[in-house]
């Protein structure tokens, strides 16, 4: 989107073109330096708000990059990459700050998971000052519930076999703008606007008010809807749960790296890994919690859906979404025992 700046700091070209054909699957469009002094002259002339840094380059080091980025944006957001292990020249990034560490090669879907829940946690550069009214509800929902949509919101704008990531400009009570790329005027005028919210997938109809061009994109306004749609993410509803877990991965039979557990839900869990598995590789799953339910335990087979990097007290962790076998009876009633006293605040 073209308000938000993304560096690619690369010298592979091969990876590059990799990297920024993926981020344009998000919308996002990035300037790309292939060295420390291009890399260091772009950050002086422009305000990115997301950098993703190889920690060695041909002739420089990324390193030193991440110095001058720090210096000039404290707050920046950076994602760095390297296909070496925790060296002293990792450790020294780490300790100027960066907010994800993958390991080469990585997994895509990681790079684009990643960067997709680090820009969602950025502070919104626009005003936010209003809510999209849901279906039979007789005012606006408070901000932060369900789908309450957002200025500043990633969404996507569909119309058959078309589909446009956009961001959510402006809103009052009858229409709402959003910014897509720079395209033609749309033709046909009815178009769907779907979002991610907190728990689930919505959607609504709208009728496009007027298309306007702009230098480098195109504002939409829109008919802000009487109803929206929700369609539920997940079948089972997550439970947060704090224990110990035991995580083997195919290949790795021998070996079970263990992790911290962060939620459970009737088919899934949450847990926090060291290292980086690959989406669809195969896992065993080892539990261990206290709860006020009871200690949990229990062995499950299941599948990596989803993998978000992250730094945590200066090493890199790496959020990991299992899908698993279905949970055995005593687990779910105490899984179903902890929602209802959660609920009812006990």
């Amino acid at each position: 989107m073209p308000d938000i700046g993304v560096l690619l700091v690369e010298d592979e070209r091969l990876l590059d073109r990799v990297v920024t054909d993926a981020l344009r699957t998000l919308g996002l469009a990035c300037d790309v330096a292939h060295s420390e002094e291009e890399a260091i002259h772009r950050l002086h002339h422009r305000r990115f708000d997301l950098m993703i840094l190889d920690v060695r380059l041909q002739g420089g080091s990324g390193v030193n990059v991440l110095e001058q980025a720090r210096r000039l944006y404290p707050d920046l957001t950076v994602v760095m990459v390297t296909a070496y292990t925790f060296t002293e020249e990792v450790q020294c990034a780490l300790a100027w700050g960066v907010d994800a560490l993958l390991y080469k090669p990585f997994d895509i879907d990681t790079l684009l998971a990643t960067v997709r829940a680090l820009l969602n946690r950025r502070p919104r550069r626009l005003p936010t000052h209003a809510a999209v009214q849901m279906e039979a509800a007789p005012s606006v929902l408070p901000v932060g519930q369900g789908g309450v949509l957002q200025a500043g919101d990633l969404a996507t704008l569909k119309r058959e076999a078309c589909a446009l990531v956009c961001r959510v400009r402006q809103m009052d009570e009858g229409w709402l703008s959003v910014e897509t790329e720079r395209v033609e005027s749309p033709g046909e005028t009815r178009w769907q606007l779907e979002w991610t919210g907190g728990d689930a997938l919505y959607q609504f109809s709208t009728h496009v008010v007027e298309c306007l061009p702009q230098e480098n994109s195109t504002l939409w306004l829109l008919r802000q809807p009487t109803r929206i749609r929700r369609f539920q993410r997940r079948r089972y509803p997550r439970v947060p749960v704090s224990g110990q877990a035991f995580v083997s991965l195919t290949g790795r039979l021998q070996r079970a790296t263990e992790a911290n557990l962060l939620d459970l839900s009737a088919a899934g869990a949450c847990v926090v890994l060291p290292e980086p598995p690959h989406r669809g590789a195969a896992a065993h799953l080892e539990v261990y919690a206290d709860t006020e339910a009871g200690t949990i335990v229990f062995q499950r087979e299941g599948v990596v859906r989803s993998v978000v990097a992250f730094v945590e007290g200066g090493q890199p962790r790496y959020r990991v979404g299992l899908q698993l076998e279905r949970l055995p009876t005593p687990v779910l009633k105490q899984l179903r025992q902890l929602r209802v006293a959660r609920l009812v605040g006990r």
